[in-house]
């Protein structure tokens, strides 16, 4: 999870052999190397096939089974799809990709086996603090390659799979009703169909849990079933009928890792029930992580397994140390004893999650899973009386849904924290905590929290953020903020503003901004221009705005202890990228360069103008591309450091190698933004000091490292 690089699988020999020789006196710590053993050679036995030639660098054709299918609104769609071969090879292991669907022809349906062309990509994740860590997430589903695809060559039905002929059955039978997106999720475990206002609802009243086929449904399932057997009087009939029920909703949800989990669980204390044996809830959640994390270690990679594991962990806490069984005390404990978790993943708090659950629990427990449950038994043998009952269950969700959304739009019991909110927050939960039988060591957190709260930098800082191929810089001093462009937004519906540019400001506490500078009309610069204006408030228009101030030569303002003095355009060209505003910010001692995608020819108008030009840190004009960065231009800017704007692995090859030498030819520090992740640069005195040299974080961000070889920071 934390380990900054992948060991080479050869480590596999010391560490066994260590482990070996310890298994007498430490057998625990024999274990712990065998299991990094094991995951060390899982790992390169999984990602093995990316060191094929040319994998990366032209199209391929490959073939396989479609897994899972996520909508991405209008003929967009994401495929998670087993591939069986590569260029007509049989793969082994069958690798898991991920391939972006786009067009207007359907795409293959789940379980249906297809052949097409397409360019695939390394699993690489944009990197910005506050922001979603899809590198990470790709890796905990198993997913290790990307690609897009408009198209098949050839497609095969797969209609004998009974699990998808009757998801398919019950898609139909719902199709009719309004309430049809909830009724998947919580049948099928397809939640494909919840639009982004609804999710906002979830999280906002902290029910996400509801809907996501877990340890409550499998449990409540079985539940019934051991009653329904215990009428019997035989403990093994009722133990068959309540593990056939809980393996058959399992298997209709599709066996997620939160189901996994859950029913791994159940079955452990199934068979210890059979036995008469006694185990305690502690040693029954370590085998369950155990037996998942040996079946694929990866597992521990995905959040949501932690998720899951931690809430039974903090159940059995709440029920052991602090007494509590009613479900009131239960859902109290479980809320606090999460809240640190909820914080650092989502960034934020419910004030309203506690009462809210306190209510809807009991309902989906004794009416509205039974319901459904009955339902989905009744499809096949009583198709009729099913349709029945989802009628039912669908005249309940429609104003219950309906309430809940009305409930989270009027009271807005989502709280957005800050990291030094969240750090204040951790030291608040976490002394108490520490002071709980068995958790002294706990004290050792607070402790590193505070010292990362008293050690933040100060100063007026420049981060230029990682938005794939396009621009977006967020300069600030104090909780003031200037934002200049908003990176891109795609027809899929992702956005640079959602994803990237929001969270940041959430994670830094700044909740306006006082200038909004679009340098020109591009899409990767200005895509998310209208959505931020309705969405934070904003003190300053500049740049290509229809309703704010044009940027011109010689426009200056003071904000603070920093001067904003627009460099370009002396007049307007018609030229996009030659159009772009340049604005120069300097504080008097240091100053930042931002130059949108100016080419040489507006470089040398501008050098004509004699305007003072010189800046120590300089984002290089139009993403690096040759087009720009003229020699007579970096001199005269001659900067410490440049920061090319240019997405991993984009299809332009930016920055050029020819604009690359230039500026290692006058000495200037290079830092690319696709290979970096987001640069951040803190004013110290007359420097400015980079607050990391290489890219942070674990060895599956850089899996092109991995493969090529360390690049060293130019």
């Amino acid at each position: 999870m934390i380990w900054p690089w992948l060991p080479g699988w050869d480590w596999w020999i010391p560490l066994a052999c260590v482990a070996g020789l310890s298994w007498q006196r430490r057998p625990a710590t024999a274990c712990l190397l065998l299991g990094v053993v094991w995951a060390l050679c899982y790992s390169h036995w999984q990602l093995n096939w990316l060191q094929t030639p040319t994998l990366f660098e032209r199209t391929q054709l490959v073939a396989g089974t479609v897994e899972t299918i996520q909508p991405k609104g209008q003929s967009a769609s994401r495929l998670i799809v087993r591939l069986k071969t590569l260029n007509g090879q049989a793969l082994s292991p069958q690798p898991r990709v991920l391939l972006s669907w786009y067009g207007e022809q359907t795409p293959p349906r789940v379980g249906e086996y297809f052949q097409t062309i397409t360019r695939l990509r390394l699993p690489h994740g944009l990197h910005n603090p506050g922001t979603f860590d899809s590198a990470r997430w790709l890796l905990g589903q198993g997913i290790s390659a990307r690609g897009s695809v408009t198209g098949t060559l050839t497609q095969q039905a797969h209609s004998g799979i009974k699990r998808t002929r009757l998801v398919r059955h019950i898609k139909a039978v719902t199709d009719d009703l309004p309430a049809q997106p909830w009724l998947l999720a919580l049948s099928i475990g397809d939640r494909s169909g919840l639009e982004s206002r609804d999710w906002a609802m979830l999280r906002g009243l902290g029910i996400s849990h509801l809907f996501a086929i877990s340890g409550l449904h499998i449990g409540l399932v079985a539940g019934l079933g051991l009653l329904a057997g215990r009428l019997s009087g035989n403990r093994w009939i009722a133990t068959a009928l309540a593990a056939s029920l809980a393996l058959g909703y399992a298997w209709l949800a599709g066996f997620s890792v939160p189901t996994q989990r859950a029913l791994l669980m159940l079955l452990l204390w199934l068979g210890l029930y059979c036995w008469g044996r006694f185990w305690s809830g502690r040693r029954i959640v370590l085998m369950t992580m155990m037996l998942l994390l040996a079946a694929n270690p990866w597992l521990a990679l995905d959040y949501g397994f932690w998720l899951s594991i931690l809430a039974v962990a903090a159940l059995l806490v709440t029920t052991g140390w602090l007494g509590g069984r009613r479900l009131w005390r239960l859902q109290v404990g479980l809320t606090v004893l999460l809240l640190p978790l909820v914080m650092l993943l989502f960034g934020g708090v419910s004030w309203l999650s506690l009462p809210v659950n306190l209510v809807l629990i009991p309902l989906f427990s004794l009416l509205l899973i039974p319901l459904l449950l009955l339902a989905s038994l009744l499809l096949l043998p009583a198709p009729e009386l099913s349709v029945w009952v989802f009628s039912l269950l669908n005249a309940l969700f429609e104003p219950l849904i309906a309430g809940l959304h009305w409930l989270n739009d009027s009271v807005s019991p989502w709280i957005w924290l800050s990291a030094h909110a969240q750090g204040v927050g951790l030291v608040i939960l976490l002394l108490p905590l520490a002071l709980l039988p068995r958790a002294r060591g706990l004290l050792v957190l607070p402790g590193y929290i505070l010292c990362w709260l008293l050690l933040s930098p100060s100063g007026w800082q420049v981060r230029v953020l990682d938005v794939g191929q396009g621009l977006s810089v967020l300069v600030t001093q104090d909780k003031q903020a200037l934002l200049y462009d908003t990176g891109n937004r795609f027809n899929s519906g992702f956005n640079m503003a959602d994803g990237v540019i929001l969270p940041l400001l959430r994670n830094l506490g700044i909740d306006k901004l006082e200038y909004l500078v679009v340098s020109h009309d591009d899409q990767d610069h200005s895509g998310n221009r209208d959505y931020l204006a309705h969405t934070l408030p904003i003190a300053h228009r500049w740049g290509a705005w229809s309703d704010g101030q044009h940027c011109r030569a010689g426009q200056q303002s003071h904000w603070g202890e920093l001067t904003l003095t627009v460099l370009w355009p002396v007049n307007i060209s018609g030229h996009s990228n030659n159009d772009s505003c340049v604005l120069h910010i300097s504080d008097g001692r240091l100053s930042v360069l931002l130059t949108g995608d100016i080419e040489a020819r507006a470089e040398q108008a501008l050098l004509a103008t004699g305007q003072p030009l010189a800046a120590k840190l300089l984002l290089s004009p139009h993403h690096g591309s040759n087009s720009s960065s003229t020699a007579a231009f970096i001199d005269t800017v001659n900067p410490d450091w440049v920061v090319h704007t240019a997405g991993f692995g984009n299809r332009w090859g930016f920055p050029s190698s020819e604009v690359m030498a230039r500026f290692k030819q006058q000495g200037v520090g290079q830092i690319i933004t696709g290979d970096q992740g987001m640069v951040h640069l803190v004013a110290d005195g007359s420097r400015w000091r980079l607050v990391q040299r290489k890219r942070p974080g674990a060895w599956y961000h850089k899996l092109n490292t991995w493969l090529n070889g360390p690049k060293p920071l130019e």
